[in-house]
């Protein structure tokens, strides 16, 4: 994931901070080794705060006009910084989610047709395509920095799986109904094999947790 995005062909000035979110397996002796770069940030939560506290803190950490999220079990082709500043140099997009594709080395499960079908998410409305709070998920994003001027930052009392960047593309779609939408350009290959019932449990435990809050609160 971090070398896919080092070897991007934009050209401006660009910093990567990396949020090691109080991890217990070797993930600190792996990214340690890129601090060494000048583009790089390495931060280490001292224990697991969830990914709200996570984001916060390397958007805190940066002053770019733009900020990129992008999951650690993604691989970026090398024009996707490229490709989100595009589309975000309309002056009324404030933020652009890309395409998630299955690995060309994976051969697809029916669980990977489903995620990565044509009709399903952000892709369903093409190339461009206006997308509202339901399909703008933060594994593949961007967003102006200004934005969180007025919507505020990721709800830190979110903490477990699930519901955090639905919180916030809620908020960011009420302040910019028409400003949110799909990059076909912007590709993340999501390295993230799952099972259906590993899937199922997952969504069964938003269901009973962090979705009761959404619905209480919108």
């Amino acid at each position: 994931c971090i070398n896919s995005v080092l070897k991007q062909t934009y050209k401006n000035k660009v910093k990567i901070y990396l949020v090691n979110d109080g991890s217990t397996d070797n993930t600190a002796n792996i990214l340690e080794p890129f601090a060494k770069n000048t583009k790089i940030t390495v931060m280490h939560h001292a224990q697991n705060r969830g990914l709200s506290t996570a984001r916060n803190s390397g958007i805190n950490a940066g002053k770019g006009e733009v900020i990129c999220f992008l999951d650690s079990d993604m691989v970026v082709k090398q024009n996707w910084i490229e490709s989100h500043i595009i589309v975000l140099s309309d002056k009324g997009i404030v933020g652009v989610i890309g395409d998630i594709k299955l690995p060309e080395t994976e051969e697809a499960n029916p669980l990977d047709k489903y995620f990565y079908d044509k009709r399903r998410g952000a892709r369903s409305v093409g190339d461009g395509g206006k997308v509202d709070f339901t399909y703008f998920l933060l594994n593949n994003t961007s967003v102006k920095r200004s934005v969180f001027e007025i919507i505020d930052f990721f709800d830190e009392n979110i903490t477990s799986y699930g519901g955090e960047d639905t919180d916030l593309a809620i908020r960011l779609w009420e302040a910019y109904p028409n400003g949110l939408c799909f990059s076909s350009k912007a590709v993340s290959e999501h390295y993230h094999k799952r099972e259906l019932y590993e899937f199922c449990q997952s969504m069964y435990q938003y269901g009973k947790t962090n979705f009761q809050i959404l619905l209480k609160r919108y």
